[in-house]
């Protein structure tokens, strides 16, 4: 009987795939469902013998059970299912294209905490949210291989409420889309009942504002709004020429947590958060937890990253140039930016941990949040600390914005990843070479606390 179901999952599924979609390494089919999300996958191996696929994303923390919400698995081949690794390895023969099945459900609970409402599916009545790695099967096989990889993704029917996708906003049901395997799995999928999506077009970007608005905080639209609308502009103005065609800010209210104001993760253009209450913008917290999310558009995503090694940089210094901007579009006062900056320095000053040298900070990120605010503290300072170089050497005729838009040619030229030489490099126009070489070394791989004079 189960071999007669899986050969008629086999002919449909393969029926489905070889009208359009004959061409894509991985052909996914969604069936979106209140508490429930049905997947079919039809899966080209590029390599014979056997594939392993990584579900869920370790990195997270205290993601070990993912698996619990991953039921139902089927293939047209052998498979087996290593929980503990979070991994499944289907055996193929050849190259032939095999045909996965397998269901999401909610495994998020109050006790999970922040991790738990951020990180892993959430299935309800009346809302759906999962970033890519709990809802993709991630085949790990050659990083050059997997570069070449396409995608797509098919809604199989209309859903049983509005949803968002961030890899393709326009996509209806019934429609297909194809992508580079790349940006599906550095995505998010929402959707809810009370769902609301505003369109924006700043600069030839179309800008989705994804929103969950009710008869209970309609007043969230209009003053969401009216902060996105003077940020973004200062921001693009800052950084100058735009990427991509389109960019998603998704703002959702936790289910269960009270005791938090807001979290927030960027995907592949674009971030989301995720808040406590009814209010978004409650609070300066919450204005510079979003903004610090945008400003991932330009640093600490795509080439303007030095990867997650270098967390100083990616998350620090985005914090740093958020409150610079924040203060520059007049969203926060000149005192304000001043304040946070000290702050900061007063924070890591009695971070227990402070000295920690940087090649081990990701070894116990996430023990407590003295190892995993280290980055954002020390990179912050540190930026803080060539904001104020950069006004002495150059009598004030140059700026850390000048610094950071020349960081992003030297990136978006290498079209690689920026390393700690490239850092140094750029920094070395503004400032000595010695001395730069000396405060990144000092101050970010060694953990040396930094001066309170070198920084205001």
């Amino acid at each position: 009987m189960k071999n007669i179901f899986t050969l008629i999952v086999f002919l449909l599924i393969s029926s489905f795939i070889s009208k359009t979609l004959a061409n894509v390494d991985l052909a996914y089919r969604f069936d979106i469902k209140p508490k429930i999300m049905h997947v079919s996958l039809v899966y080209r191996p590029v390599s014979s013998d056997s594939t392993v696929f990584q579900y869920g994303n370790e990195y997270y923390g205290g993601m070990k059970d993912l698996m619990k919400g991953l039921k139902n698995v089927q293939s047209s081949v052998k498979f087996k299912i290593d929980a503990v690794k979070s991994q499944i390895t289907f055996y193929h023969p050849n190259q032939t294209a095999i045909q996965i099945q397998y269901d999401i459900i909610d495994t998020h609970k109050a006790e999970q905490r922040v991790r738990g409402e951020m990180f892993r599916p959430i299935i309800t009545e009346h809302y759906f949210f999962s970033l890519s790695h709990s809802l993709f099967l991630n085949p790990q096989i050659e990083e050059k291989l997997r570069e070449k990889m396409t995608m797509s993704v098919t809604l199989a029917k209309k859903p049983a409420f509005p949803m968002y996708f961030s890899f393709a906003p326009q996509l209806k049901a019934g429609k297909s889309v194809i992508i580079k395997f790349s940006d599906g799995m550095n995505a998010l999928v929402t959707g809810a009942s009370d769902l609301h999506i505003v369109k924006r077009k700043m600069a030839g970007i179309q800008n989705y504002v994804v929103l969950r608005i009710n008869e209970k905080n309609p007043y969230n639209l209009k003053r969401f709004m009216n902060y996105f609308d003077k940020f973004l502009p200062a921001m693009n103005n800052f950084w100058g020429n735009l990427n991509g065609t389109y960019y998603s800010l998704v703002a959702s209210p936790f289910l269960d947590i009270k005791y938090h104001n807001i979290s927030g993760t960027a995907f592949n253009s674009g971030f989301h958060v995720k808040y406590s209450g009814d209010t978004i913008l409650a609070n300066e917290e919450v204005v510079t937890t979003i903004s610090h999310e945008i400003m991932h558009r330009y640093i600490g995503a795509g080439y303007v990253s030095m990867g997650e090694n270098h967390q100083w940089f990616d998350e620090g210094f985005t914090d740093y140039t958020t409150w610079y901007l924040l203060a520059k579009a007049g969203i926060f006062s000149a005192e304000k930016l001043d304040k946070m900056v000290k702050d900061t320095y007063q924070q890591l000053a009695n971070n227990p941990v402070k000295n920690t040298a940087n090649e081990d900070i990701l070894k116990h990120f996430w023990e407590n949040h003295h190892y995993e605010k280290i980055p954002y503290h020390r990179g912050a300072l540190f930026a803080a600390f060539l904001n104020k170089r950069i006004k002495e050497e150059s009598k004030s005729t140059k700026s850390y914005q000048d610094f950071l838009r020349d960081l992003k040619a030297l990136a978006e030229q290498k079209k690689q990843l920026l390393t700690v030489n490239d850092f140094i490099t750029v920094a070395s126009t503004y400032m000595p070479k010695a001395e730069i070489e000396n405060a990144v070394q000092a101050y970010i791989i060694k953990g040396v606390m930094i001066e309170q004079d070198k920084v205001w």
